[in-house]
This record gives structure tokens, C-alpha cells and sequence, in this order.
């Protein structure tokens, strides 16, 4: 029976907690305690199964509001979150006027998530580097790998940073002309919100190093990273972003084919659909 393996922080090898009898007969009970927890504690199984479940419920939600009111304009990127946000006030600048934004709608999809490609790519190498190191025996140097992980969030911090910056700017200059869609605007910006905090966490985290207070206690990382993207996520189960994103054209779409109660949208209600924000963008 092969040996399952985790990675090891500190000085301690697997091989110093196998007892040299049993490892001479070939076959040795898995044990999960017998290396320290990668980062200081044995995750809760109770947490995990709890956040699971609620994530899952929002994804069922999402898809079946997507699905229920025939609406495709929420998720334009789904492997990116934050996508979702740029994509809203995008839609936002074209349904009431370019004068009240800096830049284009087209310009926030790809400045930002370029940013966000960015973010992870290098999050990714530091991940591999300060892998590698911790791999090796004896554990080599995870500082530099932290060190480029942590450039990667921060990366990620200051671009949501600056768009939160230009979306504040933009509900200012046009506050007369989004109260229609004012539960949107909040959500969005209550959402925005807590993908800053959550980041913000993430850097203060690594920065600390791999022992530090942040990385070793679960309840700061499951208050202050997964709660604040459970919030950010779940507010728009609350506040669908289709149903104040959708044209009149659509609308009379959506009432001739006899939608779901509560998916109707009102004829008045200046927006356009998501593929015309893209073709008027681009």
C-alpha cells in the first residue's frame, strides 16, 4: 500500500515518524497525523462541509435564475468572479451614457481581467516555487515563492482597488440616472466591497509568512475569506443582476414567451442586454 504524502513545513521528514520496523516490512498504516498540519491546524469538517453546501445552494441559485427568466448576461466569465462586477458597471456606462465614465465599457472588461490573469499566473509561480522548496529534504526556501505569491494578491488588491475607485466615480456623476437600478448598485457595491477585505486579508496573511498568526488559526481564513466570498457571491441570489440589465425589446421577449412569476421586467426600464453591450462596445 503506497505511502500518502502532504507537504512538510518545518524540519520534520516523513521518514523520522515511520518507525524503521514496520518500514523494513513494507507496509505501513496511513496515519494523517503523522506530519504537523500544513499550516498549523487541522481544518474543520464541519466548516468545510458548511461552506460547501451554501456555495453549491448560490451556484443553484444563479442557474436556476439564469435559467428561469431566460437571461444569459449574468456570468459573461465564469472562472472569474470579480468578471461578473466589471461586466455590471460596463452594462451600466452604456445603458446611461459614456460622458459619466472615464473609459469605455469594452476598456474595464480588458484592462481588469487582464489584471486578474495577471494576478493568478503569478500567484500560481510563487505557489510552485515555495511548493518545490517545502518538497525537498531538507525543506529548502519558501520565502521567495511566498514572496511572489504575496506580489500576486497585491497585484489583484490594487486593481480592485482602482476599479472600486472608478465605480464610486461613476455612480457619483450619474446618481441621477441609476435609481431604477439602485438594489444592483448596492449589491454590486456591497459585493466589491468585500472582494477588497477578502484581499486585502490575503496579503496581510502571506506577508506574515507560512507560520505566521493570519495562515495558522482557520477562523480568521473562514470569516475573512470564506464568509466575505460567501456574501459577495450570495447578494446577488438576492439582487439579480438579469433582471435590471435587460432591454425593452427583451423584455417584450420575455413576456411573450410567458416567463416565470417574478422574472417580468418592466418595458420602462433603460438597459440593454449583454451581447448588445458587447457589439456597441466593441
Amino acid at each position: 500500500m503506497p505511502l500518502a504524502m502532504a507537504p512538510v513545513t518545518g524540519s520534520v521528514s516523513l521518514a523520522a515518524t515511520i518507525d524503521p520496523g514496520a518500514r523494513a516490512n513494507g507496509c505501513i498504516a496511513y496515519d494523517p497525523y503523522a506530519l504537523p498540519p500544513t499550516y498549523g491546524y487541522n481544518p474543520n469538517l464541519v466548516a468545510g462541509i458548511i461552506f460547501t453546501v451554501t456555495f453549491f445552494l448560490s451556484m443553484c441559485g444563479h442557474v436556476y435564475e439564469t435559467f428561469g427568466c431566460r437571461n444569459w448576461c449574468n456570468y459573461p466569465a465564469p472562472s472569474f468572479f470579480s468578471a461578473a462586477i466589471y461586466y455590471i458597471l460596463g452594462a451600466l456606462i452604456t445603458t446611461h451614457g459614456r460622458q459619466y465614465s472615464p473609459m469605455s465599457p469594452k476598456w474595464y472588461l480588458i484592462i481588469f481581467i487582464t489584471f486578474d490573469l495577471i494576478s493568478i499566473c503569478v500567484q500560481a509561480l510563487g505557489g510552485g516555487l515555495a511548493a518545490s522548496a517545502s518538497a525537498t529534504y531538507p525543506p529548502g526556501d519558501t520565502e521567495p515563492g511566498t514572496r511572489i505569491m504575496t506580489a500576486g494578491i497585491i497585484v489583484q488588491l490594487v486593481s480592485m482597488t482602482v476599479f472600486a475607485f472608478l465605480w464610486v466615480l461613476f455612480l457619483w456623476r450619474a446618481r441621477a440616472k441609476v435609481r431604477a437600478e439602485r438594489a444592483l448598485v448596492l449589491a454590486t457595491s456591497f459585493s466589491s466591497l468585500l472582494i477588497v477585505a477578502r484581499n486585502l486579508y490575503r496579503v496581510l496573511e502571506l506577508s506574515q509568512g507560512w507560520e505566521g498568526e493570519l495562515i495558522t488559526h482557520e477562523l480568521y481564513f473562514a470569516v475573512l475569506d470564506g464568509a466575505l466570498m460567501l456574501l459577495a457571491v450570495a447578494v446577488f441570489n438576492l439582487v439579480f443582476p438579469g433582471r435590471y440589465l435587460l432591454g425593452k425589446e427583451e423584455a417584450r421577449r420575455q413576456r411573450s414567451m410567458t416567463p416565470r412569476k417574478g422574472c417580468e421586467f418592466p418595458e420602462q426600464r433603460k438597459a440593454i442586454t449583454g451581447w448588445e453591450m458587447v457589439g456597441r462596445a466593441v
